[in-house]
């Protein structure tokens, strides 16, 4: 998806091939499929803002006390490679920290060094010069607009959900589809029994945020595409169905629910460091 600063102008989805990435690495198939999207949808921005999924990454959500801001970032950095598994010269860090009453509430992620920059250098190879990368599920929070509560995209072969509180994310899961993407109620059946399944595990793992039938459930993706997907998936969830709006100039017909995580990768965040190295900024830009 493109952007014009808030004017959505260009967008194109494509199933990556298999093989494109392993691992969270990326191959020569990833850098033919971001180049085939480019050329075939009239893209003319030259800068981009990458998403990635959970896989070679790590995140740690801790606190630390009052500090004065020139000891917060030493000390984050103290904390993240204590937690953290991973040796710190072979990963990114990127953090956020807001300020409470009692001191300062982090969250960090950690990713591979060798999958980022191989990362880049794949959409580079593709015309394309990396301008910040972040992780998708953050990157949909912000595109829903949303502070609290489940958010679930579903997408042609996989979906993925979030469960955000205050602002944080709590938990976060991106999982493949086996139903083929024209099996539009074989696919409902898949995410019911996956939601399901993902709730009992986050009650059990973050108990300190209730989860019951009024918590509200932010649908995107292919829900938005059905006649009825509202109310197909009121049918088979049980939440408060709700699908999110978008703060963006959006020309006619154009496909806007399908890009929420581009629509967070265009809006600006709050990590104090970045995935990536560079801190540049533009206001016609790709996600």
């Amino acid at each position: 998806m493109e952007a014009d600063g808030r004017l959505l102008t260009y967008h194109a989805e494509v199933l990556l091939p298999d093989g494109a990435l392993i691992d969270g690495m990326p191959t020569p198939l990833l850098t033919a499929a971001v180049r085939g999207a480019v050329e075939a949808g009239g893209f003319t921005a030259t800068r981009a803002r990458v998403a990635i999924a959970e896989t070679g990454t790590a995140f740690r959500d801790f606190r630390l006390p009052a500090l004065r801001d020139s000891e917060l970032s030493r000390a984050v950095m103290f904390e993240g490679r204590r937690q953290v598994p991973m040796t710190a010269a072979d990963v990114y860090f990127a953090w956020n920290a807001i300020r409470d009453a009692d001191g300062y509430a982090v969250y960090l992620a950690a990713a591979r060094r060798e999958m980022i920059d191989a990362l880049i250098a794949a959409v580079a190879a593709a015309g394309l010069q990396v301008e910040r990368m972040d992780l998708k599920p953050l990157a949909l929070a912000r595109g829903m607009g949303v502070a609290d509560g489940l958010l679930l995209e579903w997408g042609a072969a996989e979906a993925t959900l979030v469960l955000m509180a205050r602002g944080r994310p709590r938990f976060f899961r991106t999982f493949l589809l086996d139903a083929p993407a024209d099996d539009v109620e074989a696919q409902l059946d898949e995410l019911a029994l996956s939601l399901n399944a993902l709730i009992k595990f986050i009650r059990g793992s973050a108990s300190d945020v209730p989860i019951t039938s009024a918590t509200p459930l932010f649908l995107g993706g292919r829900f938005s595409f059905l006649p009825d997907g509202p109310q197909r998936a009121e049918q088979r969830f049980d939440f408060r169905v709700t699908l999110p709006t978008t703060r963006f100039t959006v020309p006619p017909g154009f496909p806007w629910e399908a890009h929420f995580a581009g629509a967070g990768l265009i809006q600006q965040s709050r990590w104090r460091n970045r995935l990536t190295p560079s801190q540049g900024g533009d206001t016609r830009v790709a996600a």
